[in-house]
């Protein structure tokens, strides 16, 4: 019988127990893109709260990749001192991080280079530039440099964002790519740069350190990526020695396409969680649900119903770092959050229906 609270191996990780911070954007860089004092309080709170593993929020790996002045960077030399404290705080909780490394691609509305935004194919009437072979090769180089220092700064195990819309995503939504090379076309060509981005971090970081995923079941748009060829993407990423899938879904263009859905009831809480099962049906590599998650009791339901490793969540934490602690306390209520969504407001991350 699964518990919430079982302690496991998620993705090569040791953690104590099965419920994941899920990456947010958090403001969480200064006007440098160096991690904000107040950062360090967000994370011990989380940390304290009894969170099995925080995933951060995402981090920018290179001058075109940030979707704003306040996301971090991976790419400036303090990074890695950042890190490293962070990462020394949760620890000492017993509390485990993934670095979600990110490149936003034509969600970027300003570059630091001054350049346009990238994004895999020049579409109409949008200011992007088309990627060139020498824009993925370097592309390539700047994950797989941010994964190292992750992996240096004594991080737990990285993330590469693959959902939402973002880069990646882009590359692996038709609704984005229209390339006509090896990188687009058929699924297997879209996700060819996921699969090379892949390939050199494993190169870099050693067979031993964990490699997660954040990966879209679907795009939720007509004539964008499906579930089955999220589902060949996942086979082949399992058969490259990925350690962990997180999968969520849709790339949040229009408002039916968002990835964070309203949750007005039970029926409505595990927005992906049917598709994460599909999934881990026939899977040997852990896979993590993701997307509107509330109730213990439910959430305990599907962790024994399938073969769903962990459950991850995102704004019940925001609304309470320590829920961890109050379900393992006995009190099972539902996760306070309303899934307003106001805690995104431009500013400093915190929910606006229950300040703390």
């Amino acid at each position: 019988m699964k518990s919430l609270f079982d302690e496991i191996t998620l993705g090569k990780i040791k953690v104590k127990n099965r419920l994941v911070r899920s990456a947010t954007f958090e403001y969480g860089g200064d006007d440098s893109g160096r991690y904000r004092q107040n950062m360090y309080d967000v994370y011990e709170g989380l940390a304290k709260g009894g969170v099995g593993l925080i995933i951060t929020g995402m981090v920018g790996i290179d001058e075109n990749s940030r979707v704003s002045p306040y996301m971090v960077k991976t790419y400036d030399d303090s990074f890695s001192d950042g890190l490293k404290k962070l990462t020394e705080i949760v620890h000492d909780y017993g509390c485990k991080i993934v670095v979600q490394i990110a490149h936003n691609g034509a969600k970027v509305p300003k570059t630091d280079t001054g350049l346009p935004p990238m994004a895999p194919s020049k579409l109409a009437d949008k200011n992007y530039r088309e990627m060139s072979s020498e824009d993925i090769q370097s592309l390539i180089g700047s994950f797989t440099t941010a994964a190292i220092r992750c992996k240096e700064a004594g991080a737990d195990g990285v993330q590469i964002h693959a959902a939402h819309g973002y880069l990646i995503s882009q590359f692996l939504s038709p609704i984005f790519n229209h390339r006509a090379d090896e990188y687009g076309g058929a699924i297997e060509k879209r996700a060819k740069i996921l699969f090379d981005i892949y390939n050199a971090i494993r190169a870099a970081v050693g067979n031993d350190y964990p490699i997660w995923i954040k990966l879209n079941s679907s795009d939720l748009e007509e004539s964008g990526l499906t579930f089955e060829e999220c589902q060949w993407v996942c086979d082949q990423l399992t058969d490259m020695g990925i350690d962990a899938i997180e999968v969520s879904g849709g790339i949040s263009i229009t408002p039916r396409s968002a990835s964070a859905q309203p949750v007005r009831n039970r029926q409505e809480e595990g927005h992906f969680y049917q598709e994460a099962n599909r999934i881990a049906e026939n899977s040997k590599v852990d896979i993590i649900s993701v997307g509107g998650h509330r109730t213990p009791e439910l959430l305990e339901e599907k962790l024994n119903q399938s073969n769903v490793k962990a459950i991850s969540l995102c704004r019940p934490f925001i609304c309470e770092p320590d829920l961890v602690n109050r379900w393992q306390s006995g009190n099972l209520e539902k996760a306070k959050c309303v899934s307003c969504n106001k805690c995104f407001a431009p500013g400093e991350l915190s929910c606006k229906v229950f300040p703390r």
